[in-house]
This record gives structure tokens, C-alpha cells and sequence, in this order.
């Protein structure tokens, strides 16, 4: 059974023609759950911005049509004319921005920009937009309360300490991709001192203990680390 969010998935599509631009940006808001979408041209972005698409991260200086083209067609559709569009541009002159915002742009982010910022001005203009982020993940018999930190299985509280909570919700919004050690301290404990991978380890024979046969999922990979798999895995 898939993963699945609720409310449903927000999806966002990513239009700029510098590829590692797009793959930085789509890593960090995956990392937050989102759903990403790519498009590397003006015509790209035209055939996949559909009614399904909830904000769009849009480029100026695009191959074709430019992104002001490209917002205005947007705006002149009625499946895409309410589509939230932040311009994310090298374009830094105040005259820029101030057609980005006429043509019907809801913000204007200049490059460089880091992605937290860019995570940021995401979420205010969903709130705004009354698109609320996913915050349940549904995992067969296993739902995990992003907004309470807490998780349960088959409807029972699992009694998670924040960090089985990080690390399990995770792994579920990664499935099958393996982690190394060192990539779950970064991304778990973050700047904490003197945590090894030893810490690791034991945070996942704690977790397993608590998923009972649920933690089934949560695979040892030999030699790397661990990761999370849907599939039911069969008994010998």
C-alpha cells in the first residue's frame, strides 16, 4: 500500500532552466514532504502547470517564453489562474520585481536565496492561500500526527520519544532510499555534539521494539545503513 497523506499532497512545480537550481531546491522541499514537479522551459511549465499543481516556483529567464509570459498565460487560464506563483529570479532590479508582482506573481525571491527561504515564503503564501500542508502520513496500519509528534499503530499510541518520532517519520517520507549513519545524524540530531553512529543503532533497536512486527520495514542495509520499504516482507 502507498504512502498517503491527508489532507492531500501538496504539489508544487518547479520551472527554472538551471538543472542544479531545480535539484537543490526539489531535495530540501521533498525533505518537507512536498511533492515536486519539474519543468526546465516556458512551454514545459505551461503543459504541466494543470489544476492538480498547488504553487508553482517559477524562473524569469527561461528558454522560449520568459516566466513574465508564462504567469500571464497562467493567469488568463481558468484551471491555473488561481495557481500561487513565486518568481525566483537573478533579475535584482527593482523594476523586475515590480512586473513580476503586476503580471500576477505572488512574491518575488531574488537569486542567490537559500532554500530555507524559499521553504518559507511557501508555507506563508499556502496559509494564505487556505492550502494546508500535509500532516498525517498513512503507512498500511501505521499513522504518524506530523503536528502532535506522535504516531500509531493499528490505533494504538506507539509512545515515541521525539527522536524514534524523527527518525521514523523520516524514513516513511523516504521509502526504499538507504541512509547512511552519518546522513541520519545530520539530518536527525542535526548540531549535536558527541553523537555517533553508535547513537544510530540504538535508536532503531528501540524503535523496532515498538513496531513489533511492523518493523519489518525498517531494513538493515549491509555495509551502508537503513532504510524503509512498503512491501510486506515474507516470512522464511
Amino acid at each position: 500500500m502507498p504512502i498517503t497523506s491527508d489532507p492531500a499532497e501538496i504539489n508544487i512545480l518547479l520551472v527554472d532552466d538551471e538543472e542544479d537550481v531545480v535539484e537543490i531546491v526539489s531535495h530540501f522541499l521533498q525533505q518537507e514532504g512536498f511533492t515536486i514537479h519539474k519543468a526546465f522551459d516556458g512551454e514545459e511549465a505551461l503543459t504541466k502547470a494543470t489544476s492538480d499543481i498547488d504553487l508553482i516556483v517559477l524562473d524569469i529567464m527561461l528558454p522560449g517564453l520568459d516566466g513574465y509570459e508564462v504567469c500571464k498565460r497562467l493567469r488568463s487560464r481558468v484551471e491555473t489562474e488561481t495557481i500561487p506563483i513565486i518568481f525566483l529570479s537573478a533579475k535584482i532590479e527593482e523594476e523586475d520585481q515590480v512586473k513580476g508582482l503586476m503580471v500576477g506573481g505572488d512574491a518575488y525571491l531574488t537569486k542567490p536565496v537559500s532554500p530555507q527561504v524559499i521553504l518559507a515564503h511557501v508555507k506563508a503564501i499556502l496559509r494564505r492561500s487556505g492550502v494546508e500542508e500535509s500532516r498525517t502520513l498513512q503507512v498500511n496500519d501505521l499513522t504518524i500526527f506530523e503536528d502532535e509528534y506522535r504516531a500509531s499503530l493499528d490505533g494504538k499510541d506507539l509512545g515515541l520519544t521525539l527522536t524514534e518520532f524523527e527518525l521514523l517519520r523520516y524514513l516513511c517520507r523516504h521509502p526504499r532510499k538507504a541512509f547512511t549513519r552519518q546522513q541520519l545524524l545530520e539530518t536527525i540530531w542535526k548540531d549535536a555534539m558527541m553523537v555517533t553512529e553508535r547513537t544510530v543503532d540504538a535508536h532503531i533497536k528501540n524503535l523496532r521494539e515498538k513496531l513489533g512486527s511492523f518493523a519489518q520495514h525498517i531494513q538493515t542495509v549491509r555495509g551502508v545503513g537503513y532504510r524503509f520499504v512498503q512491501e510486506e516482507v515474507a516470512e522464511a
